[in-house]
């Protein structure tokens, strides 16, 4: 069965910290926020991470080009933003209102706000590897878009290579190397069209199930 992936995600270094003081940097490396994947038969799976560093991803300013331009907050504007809106409305909709305890409104989008709702929905990466393995039945055929960095993600969830469960494949089919090889022989246009919810983890592996769709269909 055919499954497919997408996940949010902070690369690079990281700042290390000791005391509140910053020691340095980590090595680089990809530390997982959301996964989504969607089942070829339908079925979906969304969780996100609640061991990503998030204030790492909340303070990364994105590399500009021109000294003159104000710093970016990507991630936390295109990625963090939208989750926190998700967890609140539903943290509101369990409680029907947020007491002094809960998640504060005032200060919609600050960092800690975010940590309590993550301390409540999110998951740890052990049980996201778990709840994967349940809901990849089979022996699963994965599909993402741009897939390097997505793969990378995935399989960190279950340790080293060899830990990869039984039954899952050793690498990840890419969306954009299937539609560049299409066009290359065929010559018929590949170009996905762009979609609403870009960035939000199922909803990025639903279109890859349309996409991948609709390269099927080209190729008939």
């Amino acid at each position: 069965m055919n499954y497919y992936i997408d996940t949010e995600f902070i690369e690079g270094t990281q700042n290390k910290t000791f005391l509140g003081f910053n020691i340095g940097k980590t090595k680089p490396t990809i530390d997982l926020i959301s996964i989504g994947i969607v089942a070829e038969d339908g079925r979906e799976y969304y969780a996100i991470s609640k061991d990503f560093n998030l204030r790492e991803a909340w303070n990364r300013v994105q590399i500009t080009t021109h000294s003159d331009e104000k710093p970016t907050y990507w991630i936390r504007e295109n990625v963090l933003k939208p989750i926190f809106e998700d967890l609140l409305k539903r943290e509101t909709n369990r409680n029907n209102h947020l007491d002094n305890g809960g998640v504060s409104t005032d200060a919609t989008f600050e960092m800690y706000n975010m940590q309590k709702l993550l301390n409540i929905y999110g998951k740890s990466n052990s049980q996201i590897a778990k709840e994967i393995i349940e809901f990849c039945q089979g022996n699963p055929v994965f599909y993402a878009y741009y897939a390097a960095y997505d793969w990378v993600a995935f399989c960190q969830l279950f340790g080293i290579m060899m830990n990869i469960p039984n039954g899952f494949p050793f690498y990840c089919r890419d969306l954009k190397q299937i539609a560049d090889n299409i066009w290359e022989t065929t010559g018929k246009e590949t170009r996905f069209e762009s979609h609403e919810g870009e960035h939000h983890a199922l909803n990025d592996a639903r279109i890859n199930k349309k996409n991948h769709n609709f390269l099927i269909d080209l190729c008939k």
